[in-house]
């Protein structure tokens, strides 16, 4: 069996605020293999690291980066910009940076490619244009749809998207699941396991990775195995 990917999501956010530079030090320390993150536009065409799509009351597409940065999170820490979580991350873990909304494909595409290298990121979105757009723009980076419910047709939805991996919810993923879209050359992450229960579960399935608040304890039971 394949090593799976220990996927710190949001980083390690039991001390710090998730998508937190801070956050993700912790993160690369325990050690893990990836870090998931989220990315906004602003208005000002600029790329930060959060996960809502509001702040402060207004959505982040209508706040400038300047904006953005004036909000600290727990009073203390800054909002990341993607440039800062690229070279803090890059050489160390792999990043999977979930887009919530872009709008400047190829200028986001130029950043990325500038500071890592195609292999050390995987770029995923629940937004099913977005993923058929970074087949064109991006066709050398690994691209995964993500899902949230039950998925009926694994293979059918990773194609309609053009993307090479399904993302999927922690309850959803079963052996028979995973066979299907490994048959077809595709790859499967693991997202939302709340329990080490779910964990322990996860881990018995042949998947490529697991997206977890709990990155600590998959490193853990990651290590029994070994």
């Amino acid at each position: 069996m394949k090593k799976m990917l220990n996927i710190a999501h949001r980083g390690f956010t039991k001390t710090f605020p998730d998508n937190s530079l801070k956050a993700f030090e912790a993160a690369i320390q325990i050690p893990v293999d990836a870090i998931e993150c989220d990315i906004h536009e602003t208005a000002d065409h600029q790329f930060v690291v959060y996960h809502d799509y509001e702040l402060s009351g207004k959505t982040i597409n209508k706040l400038s980066l300047t904006e953005v940065r004036t909000v600290k999170l727990r009073d203390r820490y800054e909002i990341p910009t993607l440039e800062e979580t690229l070279d803090l991350c890059s050489g160390k873990v792999i990043l999977m940076l979930e887009i919530k909304q872009l709008e400047s494909l190829e200028r986001f595409a130029k950043i990325v490619v500038a500071q890592v290298k195609p292999h050390d990121v995987i770029i995923t979105s629940f937004n099913r244009d977005i993923v058929v757009n970074l087949s064109h723009s991006l066709p050398e980076i690994e691209r995964g749809i993500l899902t949230a419910f039950e998925v009926n047709e694994p293979v059918a939805t990773v194609e309609a998207v053009r993307a090479n991996a399904l993302i999927a919810r922690c309850p959803f993923v079963t052996e028979k699941l995973v066979e299907e879209v490994h048959a077809s050359n595709f790859a499967v992450y693991v997202w939302g396991c709340p329990t080490v229960e779910d964990i322990r579960r996860t881990l018995k399935l042949n998947i490529e990775g697991m997206i977890s608040d709990f990155p600590d304890l998959v490193a853990e039971e990651l290590s029994k195995q070994e």
